[in-house]
């Protein structure tokens, strides 16, 4: 009889253990889908920082989960992506890297999801206007701060707005370029790598061969900037040389179920909302897919440009590094 009452009691605890490392490993395996289910990792634009930061944190709120971002060029973000590195939203200042990315099978179609505008931003004791912007651009400005055009939308912009120069007034395209300071991250102090951080430091604080007169920048970075120094000045583009810029939105191939949830909350009244209150230009609150044949001149152009010009820029770092 006790030798039953043992058996019982040692099959009693063994069934126990069992039940118990059962339920351990559901919970392990419970916590580790709910974690990889639950997070997004979100690509953006380097002027997109502020605002979809913003974002990001206004959807974790809602919709729980974790937005893990990364803000860098466009371009550069793209062949991350390229390259195998996980994403599962990419938020671009152009169309034309995440429409190369649905294109080639990596993403879903590519949306419109808000734009901004190109600006000039100066030291407030520079006198450059609109009204008087491209015979100032042309003749008393000496340095120019953009960034480069084949890794980042805003340098192919930049040489949107320098060949409308030149249907003007003819030669424009190369006089301006041959004096315009490529930035890139290895020519700015890590701390000052930011959209609006950059502008100012390029503005005032920069050595010698770095310090520009005026720096082409989107309205949205010109309003960090001015955050960060109020002795800046915003100036605007005149009509004849505006240059907009539309950001695409795409989800990637494979996102995370939640991947979606944050590309739709982007789009919706409220994310547009965070979107306005950083400067940019909400399209619509129901926005079209950009067609697929959008921008690939400018792409076309913009590689020609860099070409151009990586000679140059490779001088200017060579300058730098020897001081």
């Amino acid at each position: 009889m006790i030798k039953n009452y043992l058996l019982i009691a040692t099959l009693t605890t063994s069934i126990f253990h069992i039940s118990l490392a059962k339920q351990t490993l559901a919970a392990t395996f419970g916590e580790i889908s709910q974690t990889e289910t639950d997070k997004v990792v979100l690509f953006g634009a380097g002027s997109l920082r502020g605002a979809l930061s913003e974002v990001a944190r206004n959807f974790e709120n809602v919709n729980g989960g974790t937005v893990e971002t990364s803000f860098a060029f466009s371009g550069l973000q793209r062949e991350r992506i390229e390259n195998g590195e996980k994403a599962d939203v990419f938020a671009s200042a152009d169309v034309s890297n995440p429409l190369t990315l649905y294109q080639k099978g990596l993403s879903g179609p590519v949306v419109n999801f808000t734009s901004n505008r190109l600006v000039a931003v100066i030291n407030s004791d520079f006198e450059l206007t609109t009204n008087n912007f491209l015979q100032q651009l042309l003749s008393n400005v000496d340095k120019i701060g953009t960034f480069p055009p084949l890794s980042d939308p805003l340098g192919a912009y930049t040489q949107d707005l320098y060949r409308k120069a030149d249907a003007i007034l003819p030669g424009s395209l190369q006089n301006l370029n041959e004096k315009s300071i490529f930035f890139t991250q290895e020519l700015v102090p890590p701390d000052k790598f930011t959209s609006g951080g950059l502008i100012a430091w390029g503005l005032q604080e920069a050595p010698p061969e770095l310090k520009v007169d005026a720096f082409i920048s989107y309205y949205t970075s010109a309003l960090a900037a001015l955050e960060i120094s109020p002795n800046l000045k915003v100036v605007e583009l005149p009509e004849n040389l505006a240059i907009k810029a539309d950001y695409g939105l795409t989800v990637l191939k494979d996102a995370s179920p939640k991947g979606q949830e944050l590309a739709d909350y982007i789009l919706s009244p409220d994310g547009q909302d965070v979107l306005a209150k950083y400067g940019f230009s909400p399209v619509s609150f129901t926005p079209k897919p950009v067609p697929e044949s959008s921008n690939i001149g400018a792409i076309i152009f913009a590689v020609s440009i860099a070409f151009a010009l990586n000679k140059k820029q490779s001088s200017v770092g060579k300058q730098l590094v020897k001081k």
